[in-house]
């Protein structure tokens, strides 16, 4: 085999191998973003510790947002964005989930009736762990 030959065939085989990791990757980045959205069910589940109205418990300030209606719990958006990251066939890969309920920034950075209520960092970190471990392995 001749040198052009083989760098023409190491070439199509690195090739091969990227896809794979890329499709790989992309597969266990749906995974991820469900992971993210169990872990929000999980923070955004819990009673809370503050004050009462009526039969709810709100949250205390600087605690998770306390379920009330469940909306804000219910409602994520997720998303798995892959984009090619400049250098060769490799791609990035972003996953993320949006809240689709208006007041969920009024609940992360509070208000200036009220005092924030942070709640995706706590999201991400409990999630961190098993997406970590879920990426590990390609």
């Amino acid at each position: 085999m001749s040198p052009a030959a083989a760098a023409k065939y190491l070439r199509i085989e690195v090739n091969s191998l990227v896809q794979e990791m890329n499709q790989n990757a992309r597969s266990r980045a749906r995974r991820g973003v469900n992971l993210l959205r169990n872990a929000a069910l999980e923070v955004l589940g819990q009673n809370g510790s503050g004050r009462i109205y009526g039969k709810h418990v709100a949250s205390a300030p600087g605690q998770p947002p306390a379920p009330d209606t469940g909306n804000l719990r219910r409602n994520w958006r997720q998303a798995v964005l892959a984009y090619p990251n400049g250098k060769g066939l490799g791609i990035n890969i972003h996953m993320r989930i949006t809240s689709d309920v208006f007041y969920a920034d009024f609940l992360e950075h509070g208000t200036r009736k009220m005092a924030a209520r942070p709640h995706r960092e706590r999201i991400k970190t409990k999630a961190r762990p098993q997406i970590t471990a879920l990426f590990a392995s390609i």
